[in-house]
């Protein structure tokens, strides 16, 4: 992997730089230019590495970026259309994905570099002082769990699909790297270990920061909900429903109900500050943000004078999904608008490079904290499995979608199937990345969009065309890894 390649005594230098633009994370000043051995010589020095990964993971190679970009995009059918420049995106769009694409690699090697650091923190957490060691521990094993979740979904097969024990996944680093030999060469790891993995990373991170319940605890770090989250996720893609269910509920619980939902929908986007309804965010800030320019979610969602690419074209077949009157729907014209506060409603008509196409107003402000997951969405999790488990742990399913539906000002439903729960779950959660998931979990057909060789063929939800290649670079240096099905 390419993060095993590079020296540790150059991986810090650039750590110093990464940390000196996230104050929000850091109280102390980063050591420059110290060897691998003197990094974590000091209680200092093990938390400058973490919140240095917590600065990589919070870029937009990951949970600021690519981690809806994959999912949108890849599991699209036509519900938008890609206009940008960028290449990979538009391979991504076509389920034509080429294993040479820089940002294809670019999310492999942040998250293997992240997840080196994070296992240098675990390896040193007898250099932590006593009173903050639990944390610092249930923080690393959060981070390294829900790195290794976008892994294995973006880089290997479905876990419902055929068998987990035998389908490979990624390479599992568990321990420190400590040069180049023939050991830091992994092969994949099968789907289920790594899953394994993942779920032992944050039950124990779940119960490390036992403390740390309400919105926005332990400085909007990972917090026992987080990591009850992310388990719910991960449980939704093993179809393990009562699981699920039961992580979703002790999030809910915690996060006080549906009461804790913002007013409206749109009260969801573009904050500053954590509101109830957060249970996981990146926070940014003006001077430590995903990008302005060239990368991160606002720059290609927005079209307002003077900021955003205008990339991400909402189709009619998008809004055909909402019912009249529901808030998720609607549609602004503000033609003087400047900045996504003059927007009110959930879309808006474009004022910026590419005019006059419809926009998603979920991603508009450059430095405004990034969701990763909110509450609603944990509620429609619990919502989808306890219908699945025929079960009622915490509410019942219909209450949950009911209360969705309310907050959005459309009518109660009297009754439910898959079906209701997929296109609620698809209004609600729409550009926020997990498309891709609902599409395998509900085993929907993907249809190539407009604009390409073979537009409108089909595809099943495990096509092995939906599925990232593993990067070429890495092909060519570790020749234990094996390429992805659709790109022998």
């Amino acid at each position: 992997m390419k993060t095993n390649k590079i020296s540790k005594y150059f991986i810090f230098i650039l750590l110093a730089a990464f940390i000196g633009s996230c104050d929000d994370f850091l109280d102390v000043e980063p050591e420059l230019a110290v060897s691998d051995d003197a990094v974590y010589d000091t209680h200092e020095g093990v938390l400058n590495a973490l919140y240095g990964a917590w600065d990589r993971a919070a870029g937009p190679q990951l949970f600021a970026g690519l981690s809806v970009f994959y999912s949108d995009l890849v599991a699209n059918s036509g519900q938008v259309r890609w206009t940008g420049t960028f290449l990979s995106y538009e391979l991504m769009e076509s389920k034509n994905m080429n294993p040479n694409e820089g940002i294809i690699a670019s999310t492999w090697n942040r998250a293997y570099w992240t997840i080196d650091l994070l296992n240098n923190v675990l390896d040193n957490l007898d250099r932590v002082n006593e009173n903050a060691r639990a944390v610092t521990e249930g923080e690393a094993r959060f981070l390294r769990g829900i790195l290794y979740f976008e892994l294995i979904r973006h880089y290997a097969r479905p876990y419902s699909d055929g068998d987990p024990s035998n389908n490979p996944g990624v390479p599992l680093v568990l321990t420190p790297t400590a040069g180049i030999t023939d050991e830091d060469y992994r092969p994949r790891e099968s789907v289920a270990n790594v899953y394994a993995s993942i779920i032992d990373d944050l039950e124990r991170s779940k119960a490390l920061l036992a403390g740390f319940t309400t919105a926005g605890a332990n400085g909007g770090r990972a917090t026992a909900n987080t990591a009850a989250a992310f388990l719910a996720r991960v449980y939704m893609t093993q179809r393990n429903w009562e699981s699920a269910a039961r992580e979703a509920d002790f999030v809910i619980e915690n996060m006080g109900g549906y009461g804790a939902l913002n007013n409206t929908p749109r009260a969801a986007f573009n904050n500053d500050t954590y509101t109830s309804e957060d249970v996981f965010m990146i926070n940014q800030n003006a001077t430590s943000h995903a990008g302005q320019a060239n990368d991160g979610l606002g720059t290609f969602f927005a079209s307002l004078d003077g900021y955003g690419r205008s990339d991400v074209h909402i189709q009619q077949n998008h809004l055909d999904m909402f019912e009249e009157g529901d808030l998720r729907g609607m549609i602004d014209t503000v033609p003087d608008a400047i900045t996504i506060a003059d927007i009110n409603k959930m879309h808006y008509i474009g004022v910026g490079r590419k005019p006059n196409n419809i926009m998603s107003s979920k991603w508009g402000k450059y430095d405004a904290n990034i969701n990763v997951i909110r509450l609603a969405e944990v509620i429609l999790i619990r919502a989808e499995a306890n219908f699945r488990n025929g079960s009622t742990i915490g509410a019942a399913p219909l209450d949950d979608i009911n209360a969705i539906r309310a907050r959005a000002d459309v009518a109660a439903w009297t009754d439910l199937n898959l079906d209701m729960i997929w296109e609620e779950r698809y209004r609600e959660m729409c550009f926020e990345g997990r498309l891709i998931e609902d599409i395998r979990r509900f085993e929907k057909d993907v249809i190539i969009p407009a604009g390409y060789t073979d537009s409108g063929t089909a595809l099943p939800w495990n096509d092995p065309r939906m599925i990232l290649p593993i990067p070429q670079r890495e092909m060519d240096v570790n020749s234990n890894l094996v390429q992805n099905e659709a790109y022998l």
